[in-house]
């Protein structure tokens, strides 16, 4: 759907339209399929400046509708609300007719399990049903007791320790045959310990007196990092193109799809077998390890990569952060019982 086919004021907007007027102060989601008559009533209304008529069908079209429009969805960060709207696509082409009320969790359940074979985006339908439900029971469509049926449903485990950090064959491989813009996401990802992100919104301004100063953008959480005596000195080959560090070719800002698609591209390239399968957030991973290699502690690594507990170290520190934990303890019980002997 074009702007061209729309009529004054109207906007596409997420699969709908959107009526803004913005001399009155008004913006709102019209569901109605355009060209239709329920379309030019509603328009219509919208031109006197005569509120919308309340929708009569209870049904996940009108649910969803309602969460774009909530606080709750405009809060959200734009990548979260992206994510969010493809699982929704998905929900309400599968249930966009039907009363919320008459979803039960078996049908929730039925659902993530259809999904087994991709884990990862099986467990989000379902975390963003939860999210759909308890926004149903918020507007009316469910009542109290019926509770959200899409909680307690069992997720699915994800395999192993999470992403697998890049073994040292492989990073030699990548390094040699990388992109310059390629090997730049490598080398920040490595030297900061952060989110591919954070990484492609990364400014030049932000790196100040040695330190990359800003806000991760998915806990929102300022943090002040010094930069690597390595990151340092390859940031300084650098061209600066524009306000990011990471940039197109003709200096603005690179999207994070695009970034994406070059790691995996260079990847596919390499004569590693196994080269695609390590991605670019394993490299947060390989930070956290070498962090714990370096003799830090659990807080001096948070301080690092911004984990906000200790059990998503346990996953990117692994059987590493256990031995290194567990050898400084052991050297402290050993010069504990030195001293007692001398006493």
């Amino acid at each position: 759907m074009t702007k061209k086919i729309l009529p004054k004021y109207v906007y596409a907007d997420r699969g709908y339209v959107r009526f803004i007027r913005r001399s009155r102060g008004m913006s709102v989601m019209m569901k109605e399929e355009p060209g239709s008559p329920e379309f030019w009533d509603h328009y219509n209304r919208l031109l006197k400046g005569r509120p919308a008529p309340a929708p009569v069908k209870r049904n996940f079209e009108a649910l969803i509708l309602s969460y774009f429009e909530s606080d709750a969805y405009k809060k959200l960060k734009p990548r979260t609300q992206a994510d969010y709207r493809k699982y929704i696509e998905h929900i309400r082409s599968i249930w966009g007719s039907k009363d919320p009320q008459k979803i039960e969790t078996q049908h929730i359940y039925e659902l993530h399990r259809a999904n087994a074979d991709r884990w990862r985006q099986a467990n989000y339908l379902v975390q963003v049903m939860v999210i759909l439900m308890n926004h149903a029971r918020l507007i009316g469509f469910l009542k109290k007791e019926h509770g959200n049926p899409a909680k307690g449903i069992p997720l699915f485990k994800q395999k192993g320790e999470g992403w697998e950090p890049w073994p040292d064959d492989v990073r030699a491989e990548f390094e040699k045959v990388a992109t310059p813009r390629a090997r730049l996401v490598y080398e920040l990802c490595l030297g900061t310990g952060q989110r591919i992100g954070d990484i492609v919104e990364m400014r030049w301004g932000h790196i100040k007196d040695g330190a990359y100063d800003f806000t991760q953008g998915k806990t929102d959480k300022p943090m002040w990092i010094p930069l690597t005596e390595r990151l340092r000195a390859y940031l300084g080959t650098v061209e600066k193109k524009g306000l990011t560090v990471i940039t197109d070719k003709a200096g603005r800002p690179s999207r994070y799809h695009n970034i994406a698609h070059e790691m995996r591209k260079v990847k596919a390239k390499m004569e590693h077998p196994e080269a695609e399968k390590y991605v670019t957030h394993g490299l947060r991973k390989n930070a956290t390890i070498e962090l714990y290699l370096a003799g830090c502690d659990d807080e001096m690594v948070k301080a690092v990569t911004g984990h906000s507990g200790v059990e998503m170290l346990k996953k990117y520190g692994g059987p590493i952060r256990q031995r290194e934990l567990a050898t400084r303890a052991q050297d402290a019980r050993n010069r504990f019982e030195q001293n007692k002997d001398r006493t």
